[in-house]
């Protein structure tokens, strides 16, 4: 009957529940307006107790009780896909290491390759955000929305934004097998920007005279004279080269240095004698001022080499190398010096009012003992970041992309440099050569002292 009434034996003197079992279990099946305050007019005192309408409200169990389950059912499914992907990474994880464990190398170079993968800036970003004194530079932080997307788009699906390569690679085999990775950062490493090699179009050479696929007879590399008495502090402490400088890419040009000719596209910056031959007997006459005997080969590899084929370059330089070798065995220190590919902004830095080339060490990881090569590139790198942070942009380690090996397999201590690149300036690159200059005299006399030759020479074959 409407309205019920509770006797007063279900509500206490308050009208309040005293015996609410059954009380509640009718609450789950009815909705009281006094209980919600929705209508609280509907509530009125009687002697007996508090009395007030019951609206019937229908309940579908069933229908409740099949969206339970199918919750269930999707938090199960869920939950087991959650597992199966953490299982998965787990491992792939466990049969990396297997791999790096296999190769000679240990979990802990591990751990500081994956370091070295994150920049300077990027500790540094850290520590200021716990000491808010601490000076970061201009430079945008680390943890800013652009960066923070980049890298999360690089580590979740290898795309890297700026890179249209990296898109590709997700989809066409053997591209991503090229891709670049930092072996070691510094101040200017950004994980989105890596050293270029691009193609050159055909008219870029022409070839002319030589026999195919070989190089000149011993044309590149002469045995220096011997210095005569004691002529100062230009004379070479070691008379024996322990240097050995060479271009696989000798015709790589400046865009400012061509003007007189009209060339204006950085495609078509190549030419047989302003080129990257300049930079290395710019870095090969600062290290011998500083008292250590080198040798620079400036084959023109296009003209010397009948029907050349760019893409054989390294085959080419290699013959170089090897001549080099076997004629002077106490070459401890081996730099294939080109220019990059990229824009000016990507390979130049004001420093103190003056524009530097920047610079990328790299290292093929085609050869079996890149890990020595990468070694010696670092101790290159470390003493530039320590000396003019911001000039060298960072070691990287090349899978296959232009060549993969670089001859670095014919000693330990070969590396490429890419030094600048087709908008900068001869001058800018001869600031960034007597840097590295200096450094590679001090690493040299350094191990000469310790009877211990910065590169264990290598023989050729």
């Amino acid at each position: 009957m409407s309205p019920q009434q509770f006797p007063s034996s279900v509500l206490g003197q308050n009208g309040r529940q005293t015996a609410g079992g059954a009380f509640f279990w009718r609450l789950s099946f009815y909705r009281s307006a006094a209980f919600h305050r929705v209508i609280p007019d509907r509530f009125h005192r009687q002697p007996g107790g508090i009395a007030m309408k019951w609206v019937v409200t229908t309940l579908n169990v069933s229908a409740v009780t099949r969206l339970w389950r199918a919750v269930r059912s999707m938090s199960r499914i869920f939950a087991a896909l959650s597992i199966a992907v953490l299982l998965f990474l787990f491992v792939t994880g466990l049969y990396s290491l297997a791999q790096h464990k296999g190769a000679g190398s240990s979990s802990s170079l591990a751990m500081r390759g994956a370091a070295a993968s994150l920049s300077a800036s990027f500790f540094m970003d850290m520590l200021a955000m716990e000491l808010p004194r601490l000076e970061t530079g201009a430079q945008p932080s680390s943890f800013s929305a652009k960066n923070t997307i980049s890298f999360l788009l690089r580590y979740w699906i290898g795309i890297a934004p700026g890179d249209p390569k990296s898109i590709l690679a997700s989809e066409i085999p053997g591209i991503r097998s090229e891709a670049s990775a930092v072996l070691y950062s510094g101040q200017a490493t950004q994980d989105t920007v890596y050293p270029a090699d691009f193609t050159p179009p055909p008219d870029a050479f022409r070839p002319e005279n030589g026999q195919a696929g070989t190089v000149p007879e011993q044309q590149a590399v002469p045995t220096p004279a011997q210095p005569q008495g004691n002529t100062g502090a230009k004379d070479t402490a070691v008379k024996e080269p322990q240097i050995f400088i060479y271009h696989s890419h000798n015709r790589e040009s400046f865009l400012p240095e061509l003007k007189s000719k009209g060339i204006t596209s950085p495609d078509l910056a190549y030419d047989p004698n302003v080129n990257v031959t300049l930079v290395g007997k710019r870095l090969k006459d600062k290290i011998e001022s500083g008292g250590i005997a080198a040798l620079q080969s400036t084959t023109d590899y296009p003209s010397t080499v009948k029907e050349f084929n760019y893409a054989k370059s390294y085959a080419y330089s290699a013959v170089s190398v090897k001549e080099a070798l076997a004629q002077h065995n106490q070459l401890g220190m081996i730099f294939d010096v080109h220019r990059d590919s990229l824009a000016r902004d990507k390979t130049t830095v004001r420093i103190g009012g003056k524009d530097y080339a920047q610079v990328y060490f790299v290292v093929g990881k085609k050869n079996t003992g890149w890990e020595r090569n990468s070694a010696f590139a670092n101790s290159i790198h470390a003493e530039l970041e320590k000396k003019m942070p911001g000039v060298s942009r960072g070691v990287y380690g090349k899978a296959s992309n232009g060549n993969g090996e670089y001859n670095q397999s014919l000693s330990p201590n070969s590396i490429l440099l890419e030094i600048g690149g087709p908008y900068n300036t001869l001058e800018e690159m001869y600031r960034t050569a007597d840097l590295l200059a200096d450094i590679i005299v001090s690493l040299q006399k350094n191990a000469v002292k310790a009877n211990a030759p910065a590169g264990a020479p290598a023989a050729g074959g």
